[in-house]
């Protein structure tokens, strides 16, 4: 066997040897103390949620019960205990919160419990770098809020975790041994996203027409900020006037009572644009913005200019699915299949009212 034979038998196993290899530190951090590393007792863990425009997340680590009795013995009652293991629990917070009712800057917060037989007092931290509770003190606290204990069946490891309440409020959880304790999180998602938004567009979004397009359309269908709102469409428009710009801008002007100026808006949008384009205003209004009642006044728009068209009233059919109000959802899908044109519209349409379980 030459020696080229006998290399090229052996560089595939190196490279599969190589790759082995690497896996044990390809995704480690640089060692930064003299320690080796092992298996934690208590193992490290993070939750995050998102809740309205922002995100809110717990890093902690996971102690198991292990057949002890963990409340009012393990876990003192009336002691700051670090509400979890090992390091600080920790809560950061993306943008200003509301907690239970307080106002909560954006940051990052040590989580604190003081455990009780029938209610916790949890603790938000100025301080989060501390090691676990140990050097606590009530003067860094930022929020102490009392919460009552649920009783839930058993949990061996303690775990965090986020309930949905709605679009723009959820219940952080922390659940172990039996109880369940949680705090109330609410976000103003019109001012956090605005502020969001005024940020973006001091940056690449401003230089595209997409960007102030999507600022102006999120006022619209929110009937807020109008004002800035037609300052941010009128950027767009000059940067490239199409009609998904100067539709924006018409419906703007009209909630502005400009009427005549709306009109003039309408009319050229129209000119720029058809149907198809009307239709996808309506579709990112309601799919990305939840904002069904903007998307049906689009679609009466366009049935005044497309009165035959079969997607006007599919579309209208799934804004009313979205509301909950399935008769009008019905008799919609139903007038839908009248206008289809060939049998593959009339599938689409019969698929989704499978959906909404209407025949």
């Amino acid at each position: 066997m030459t020696q080229l034979k006998l290399v090229a038998l052996l560089l595939p196993l190196a490279m599969l040897t190589s790759l082995e290899l690497n896996a044990q530190w390809e995704f480690r951090e640089v060692i930064k103390h003299d320690n080796i590393t092992y298996p934690k007792t208590s193992k490290a863990a993070q939750v995050s949620q998102e809740i309205g425009i922002t995100t809110v997340s717990v890093k902690y680590h996971q102690p198991a019960v292990r057949s002890r009795v963990i409340w009012g013995s393990l876990v003192p009652y009336g002691r700051v205990w670090r509400a979890g293991a090992e390091e600080s629990t920790v809560i950061t917070f993306m943008d200003a919160v509301s907690v239970n009712g307080a106002e909560v800057p954006a940051g990052k917060y040590g989580l604190h419990m003081i455990p009780g037989q029938d209610k916790f007092t949890i603790i938000l931290s100025k301080n989060h770098t501390q090691w676990g509770s140990f050097y606590y003190q009530q003067s860094e606290d930022f929020l102490r809020v009392d919460v009552p204990t649920e009783q839930v069946p058993h949990q061996e490891y303690l775990q965090y975790g986020f309930e949905l309440k709605g679009e723009n409020s959820a219940d952080l959880f922390m659940t172990w041994a039996g109880l369940k304790v949680r705090l109330s999180i609410d976000v103003d998602e019109t001012t956090t996203t605005l502020a969001v938004i005024r940020d973006e567009l001091r940056t690449l979004p401003r230089f595209n027409w997409r960007g102030s397009r999507e600022a102006a359309l999120f006022c619209w269908l929110h009937d807020v900020n109008l004002e800035e709102a037609l300052e941010w469409v009128n950027l767009s428009i000059r940067i490239d006037e199409r009609f998904e710009n100067v539709f924006i801008k018409s419906r703007i002007l009209a909630v502005l009572s400009k009427d005549t100026e709306a009109e003039a808006a309408l009319t050229l949008a129209k000119q720029l644009g058809g149907v198809n384009d009307m239709i996808f205003i309506a579709t990112e209004s309601v799919g990305h913005h939840n904002s069904p009642l903007k998307a049906l006044e689009v679609l009466d728009i366009a049935e005044a200019q497309y009165p035959a068209n079969y997607q006007i009233d599919f579309r209208r059919a799934i804004c009313y699915g979205w509301l909950g109000q399935l008769d009008k959802a019905k008799a919609a899908f139903d007038q839908s299949l009248t206008r289809v044109t060939n049998e593959a519209e009339k599938a689409r349409v019969l698929q989704r009212m499978a959906e909404y379980g209407l025949k």
